[in-house]
């Protein structure tokens, strides 16, 4: 891949990264587990950081942008676990 490519394309999935998981940190309450609550916090901060690093004009690897783009799906699809693993009782309905 070429490094525009590489970079436009971090570049959108930290975008789609922060999109979703600065608002999530925003509606946790007290109750929300601590687990949560640390992961959207790094996976916030640590887009930012890339996003900074590709203004500063670094390129990244690979590897990093296909991780990148997990994520940032992970976080675009429905967040609720019963949608992304159903139960064996609702899969035979």
């Amino acid at each position: 891949m070429t490094p525009l490519l590489l970079s436009l394309t971090s570049a959108a999935a930290c975008a789609v990264i922060l999109w979703r998981a600065e608002p999530a940190l925003n509606r946790m309450t007290a109750d929300t587990p601590a687990p949560v609550r640390v992961s959207m916090w790094l996976l916030t901060v640590g887009a930012a950081a890339q996003l900074l690093e590709l203004a500063i004009g670094a390129v990244p690897q690979w590897p990093t942008v296909l991780l990148e783009l997990g994520v940032a799906c992970l976080l675009y699809c429905e967040r609720s676990m019963r949608v992304l693993i159903p139960s064996p009782r609702r899969s035979l309905r």
